[in-house]
């Protein structure tokens, strides 16, 4: 299973809009177009490498509660 990245466009701002998990490109494809999305691209990976920095090098919960606090939910 594959993970494609959406956006669609509602009052002439482009918003992101939801994962489309599907076995192929076409697949994706087909279903972002019957809900007006637009494909932008494949998710590959996410590494928890690029979270790391000097602040952040620690593991287990100290980790997750540093990353917590620089994430905004909407």
């Amino acid at each position: 299973m594959k993970i494609f990245l959406t956006s669609f466009k509602f009052d002439g701002i482009e918003y992101t809009g939801p994962n489309i998990f599907a076995q192929n490109w076409e697949i994706a494809k087909a279903i972002a177009e019957s809900q007006g999305l637009k494909i932008d691209g494949e998710l590959e990976a996410i590494h928890s490498e690029d979270f790391l920095n000097e602040s952040t090098e620690k593991v287990g919960k100290d980790f997750l509660q540093e990353l917590n606090k620089e994430r905004v939910l909407h």
